[in-house]
């Protein structure tokens, strides 16, 4: 039952999500990321090498147990997906940026990922299909976004506008029910929740944020710029990176430090998406006439 879960209604509940996310975009979001290429490659940067490096160094420093340590450099190598691009909608970042990233970074994986695995795990044989993970980002992602716009653009009238509103408060609760799902099939996660993998698993998140904030910094981007990339950077598809471990690897005890990073991960995520919709709500109480 859990892992059908896993495997048709979590997608379907990303879907949706990515769908509302849709709503809010237009064509005029994308043109405006092409317009800062220096982001898009420092973020990029950041993500696909600036990660791996703090992952090795963590690794290298705590002298982690073989199967702790190639769970994070799984992590490492598994940058986010659909998710993060709904994380970042609900933290008030640049989605439009964050789904571009997510994009380029989804078709490196193939080819970065098993070039990368040795580092940790010697003599390993590693083939992630190219037209598979291609297929998953167009499907989770990419549709049902267009299809978001396509309605954005063609939507007119009062009942549009209440079934947007109605949409994007949605994917909020959505967004819980995929967290519930992942809790539901590994509810055997919670015994290793104060372990040594759980530690580097939050670590590996809290300073994967802290990168993507500092080079934000560096490029001297505002607030949407540098959520924007902490998210990217900090936030890893740990779906990616426990699929290697269990059906490529076919070794399911790596995927331990993935599943505590899945469920440990939303506990920051849960505080930006707070402040930031806190923030909103300060905003529109101002706003309105006393």
């Amino acid at each position: 039952m859990g892992q059908t879960m896993l495997t048709v209604a979590l997608p379907i509940a990303l879907a949706w999500m990515m769908y509302c996310v849709g709503l809010t975009l237009s064509l005029a979001d994308f043109k405006r990321v092409g317009r800062y290429p220096i982001a898009m490659l420092a973020g990029l940067s950041a993500q696909l090498i600036g990660l791996p490096l703090i992952a090795f160094a963590l690794i290298q420093l705590l002298g982690l147990p073989e199967v702790v340590a190639v769970g994070l450099w799984l992590l490492a190598l598994a940058p986010g997906g659909a998710s993060s691009n709904v994380i970042t909608h609900l933290s008030g970042g640049n989605t439009a940026l964050s789904i571009s990233m997510t994009a380029v970074s989804s078709l490196i994986i193939p080819f970065s990922l098993p070039l990368l695995l040795p580092v940790v795990l010697s003599e390993s044989q590693l083939v992630l299909p190219l037209k598979t993970a291609i297929l998953q980002l167009v499907m989770v992602t990419l549709v049902p976004v267009s299809i978001g716009m396509l309605c954005h653009h063609i939507g007119r009238g009062r009942r549009f506008e209440v079934f947007a509103k109605w949409a994007g408060r949605s994917s909020v609760w959505v967004l819980m029910f995929t967290v519930a799902i992942t809790l539901a099939a590994n509810t055997k996660v919670f015994q290793q929740l104060f372990s040594s993998a759980s530690i580097v698993a939050i670590a590996l998140c809290l300073l994967g944020m802290a990168l993507g904030v500092v080079v934000a910094r560096l490029l001297r981007g505002g607030e949407q710029l540098t959520k924007t990339l902490a998210i990217e950077v900090g936030v890893q598809n740990a779906g990616t990176a426990i699929f290697v471990a269990v059906v490529q690897l076919k070794q399911p005890e790596l995927a331990l430090t993935p599943l505590l990073y899945g469920v440990l991960m939303n506990i920051p995520v849960a505080v930006m998406i707070y402040h930031h919709q806190r923030g909103r709500l300060r905003a529109l109480f101002a706003r309105e006439p006393s």
